[in-house]
């Protein structure tokens, strides 16, 4: 996640979606902000699962198949919100409940009532399916993360490795 792509992406998202979008509204920054968010975002995925599940572990390695499995689950929900009306309805509630707290927080702190739970814009889109190839970026940089892969199947299925030392990376 702190790969200067990564960082790169998320500061774009965020200057996009809060600054450029309301500047200059246009095709372009509709689809910079997919581009940055497909960019980044099966990394974050990846980063939570392996906090989670590298807990109390002292042995941890990146896995390729969490790393896949984030980049191909980025994409089907990507694509459904984009093109069923009622997964872009379930992302703007869920989107607008994730930002409320800051909401919340932002109306205390200035003396106003607090605010209801809002959806966030969303538009329906096919033409930001154009946009899937980002998420390249995830996968080769995440792939690149786990290092070299020179293990045979013999010895993925066996566990053992030709050095005796277990390689960077794992595929479970």
């Amino acid at each position: 996640m702190l790969h200067p792509l990564v960082l790169g992406a998320v500061a774009v998202l965020i200057l996009n979606d809060h600054l450029l979008k309301a500047r200059w509204p246009s095709w372009w920054t509709g689809k910079l902000s997919d581009v940055a968010g497909l960019a980044m975002f099966p990394l974050l995925l990846q980063a939570l699962w392996e906090h989670v599940s590298a807990r109390g572990e002292r042995s941890f390695r990146p896995s390729r198949t969490v790393l896949v499995g984030c980049v191909v689950l980025t994409a089907l929900c990507f694509s459904a919100i984009k093109v069923w009306p009622l997964a872009g309805a379930g992302w703007q509630w869920g989107l607008g409940v994730l930002q409320w707290p800051f909401h919340l927080l932002q109306a205390l702190l200035s003396g106003r009532p607090i605010p209801p739970v809002l959806p966030v814009a969303h538009t329906l889109d096919v033409t930001d399916l154009l946009t899937l190839p980002a998420l390249l970026v995830s996968l080769m940089l995440g792939w690149r993360r786990c290092g070299p892969e020179t293990r045979r199947v013999s010895e993925l299925l066996t566990g053992t490795s030709r050095s005796g030392s277990t390689p960077p990376c794992t595929f479970l």
